[in-house]
């Protein structure tokens, strides 16, 4: 193995260190590659900087300018199945791809950069497999596309790889009421800060059955939009004692937006946390 590969290995091994990212940055500069190794160092500041900082302009500008320099060598090694998504501290962190492709080749990425994210369509006839895969383990962010059948959200709700999933993003699918129901009885996924079940519909009950469980108190963010929750379902959100560490609450496209009460009420609750 050469210097490269171990110093790829560490970064692989300890995705939220960014010591092995600066340490293969400078071996990147050594190896003739300063543009990558500057897009590396300048990710990981911007990841470091507050969102105001004054310093965010310039480093930014600097991030686009190596990207679009760039973009086209540090992707071509990503398989056609697979979309690109974010880099993030100097590596691709993200993709979209088909369920059936994540299952046959994703170790081929895994070996390749610290994959965090997940999208995954086509999950129709696979979701019971993707759900019992150790592939999951060590993701942070998954998004499931439409189509996964209700009696499948079991499988999810008790898969041993989620310990470190810190967001779950659901596509529409029948029977929001189960949803609901089994995802606050779950206990495999401790670090979940993040949640969007959007465009289901859900209506009042699944999402007062959410919000009225303290399983919900783990919750950062909340994405309900386009759900067909009415005044009903803004008022057990306003009244629930477990949403208050939510730094983020979007209820776009309901029917309650045009409640000036219930946006009001929510108003009042969550000020400008709320998403109307």
């Amino acid at each position: 193995m050469s210097d490269g590969d171990a110093l790829l290995r560490a970064i692989l091994d300890d995705p939220d260190d960014d010591a092995p990212r600066l340490v293969y940055a400078d071996w990147l500069d050594e190896h003739g590659d300063s543009s990558r190794a500057a897009f590396i160092r300048t990710q990981i500041e911007l990841a470091r900087l507050p969102a105001d900082d004054p310093g965010r302009d310039g480093r930014v500008q600097t991030e686009r300018t190596l990207w679009r320099a760039n973009r086209t060598a540090w992707t071509a090694w990503v398989p056609r199945w697979a979309r690109v998504g974010e880099f993030r501290r100097g590596f691709l962190e993200e993709i979209r791809c088909q369920a059936a492709d994540f299952l046959a080749e994703v170790d081929q990425i895994f070996r390749q950069t610290p994959l965090l994210n997940v999208r995954l369509d086509g999950m129709e006839q696979l979701a019971i497999a993707v759900f019992r895969s150790r592939l999951l383990d060590g993701l942070r962010t998954i998004r499931i596309g439409n189509g996964v059948q209700p009696t499948v959200w079991r499988i999810l709700a008790e898969c041993p790889f989620l310990g470190k999933l810190r967001r779950l993003d659901i596509g529409p699918s029948s029977n929001p009421d189960r949803l609901m129901a089994t995802l606050i009885t779950s206990e495999a996924m401790p670090a979940l800060r993040g949640l969007r079940v959007k465009g289901f519909p859900l209506g009042d009950e699944p999402a007062n059955l959410l919000v009225g469980n303290p399983w919900s108190a783990r919750l950062r963010s909340l994405d309900l939009g386009n759900n067909f929750i009415t005044i009903a379902g803004a008022r057990t959100m306003v009244e629930s004692p477990h949403l208050h560490r939510i730094a983020w609450l979007n209820l776009m496209g309901n029917p309650l937006v045009t409640d000036r009460r219930a946006v009001d009420l929510l108003r009042e609750r969550f000020g400008e946390k709320l998403r109307v």
